[in-house]
């Protein structure tokens, strides 16, 4: 007589649930490389922080090698050119903007967008700005991004001037690109994200990339060894009452 637990139905019950298992241990474990490649990532940023800074010069394809790096430039704020990055938040999560302005390099008639940091959204208004604006020639030291250009699809937000306005204010992304039809000096295919300074918070207050964590993928991949768990709980279970049954 063949086994209750060997019959058709309860070997189609067998597989499912084995499926399920493996399928929940094995987003666990790829949760848990995610982690080990996160922090990496973590520690490769690290010590590009610990580096000394490159200097920035007017040369496009020097900036260019120079992305991800810390470099140091000096020159002077071209603060009337100034525009705004969108819904930028704090690292305690309060929303507001990053206010971007393009700094001249020393010497040259090229310049380069400077991420300066965060805003509060009531100080966003081109006259609360001012009080931002820095007119003497200013030495900087800050990380080179690559600036970000519209992705190709519909579905993707544009950069837009308000209704009656011609120069567009308030940018979803550093559309370097973009940016330079608006400003009358040319622009490095880069821009610069400002390290914070020793002088403490400040407005602007610029991003601080130390503040580095390993993410969710912890908890995700405990999450799926628990649901993996329940299952094999829940599942020797009803083995259990049909033996009984039996």
């Amino acid at each position: 007589m063949t086994h209750p637990l060997l019959r058709g139905s309860w070997l189609a019950r067998h597989a499912f649930a084995l499926i399920i298992f493996v399928t929940m241990i094995g987003l666990g474990i790829w949760q848990l490389d995610r982690l080990t490649q996160r922090r990496a990532a973590n520690a490769e940023r690290l010590a590009v922080l610990d580096q000394n800074p490159a200097t920035l010069t007017d040369n496009a394809a020097q900036a260019r090698s120079l992305v991800g790096r810390r470099v140091r430039l000096r020159g002077t704020y071209l603060n009337e050119q100034s525009v705004l990055l969108r819904g930028q938040t704090t690292d305690s999560g309060v929303i507001g903007v990053h206010l971007l302005t393009p700094l001249r390099l020393s010497g040259t008639n090229v310049a380069v967008m400077v991420d300066r940091g965060w805003l509060p959204t009531d100080q966003a208004r081109p006259a609360a700005r001012v009080a931002f604006a820095v007119v003497r020639e200013v030495t900087l030291e800050g990380l080179a991004l690559l600036g970000e250009s519209r992705p190709n699809t519909l579905l993707a937000g544009m950069d837009l001037p308000m209704p009656g306005e011609q120069r567009i204010d308030a940018w979803l992304r550093v559309d370097v690109g973009k940016m330079q039809a608006q400003i009358d000096t040319p622009l490095l295919p880069v821009y610069v994200e400002l390290l914070p300074s020793a002088d403490g918070p400040r407005l602007p207050q610029p991003v601080d990339p130390r503040l580095l964590n390993d993410g969710s993928h912890l908890s995700y991949a405990l999450q799926w060894f628990a649901f993996s768990l329940i299952l094999t709980i829940v599942y020797a279970a009803l083995i259990r009452q049909e033996l009984r049954r039996g």
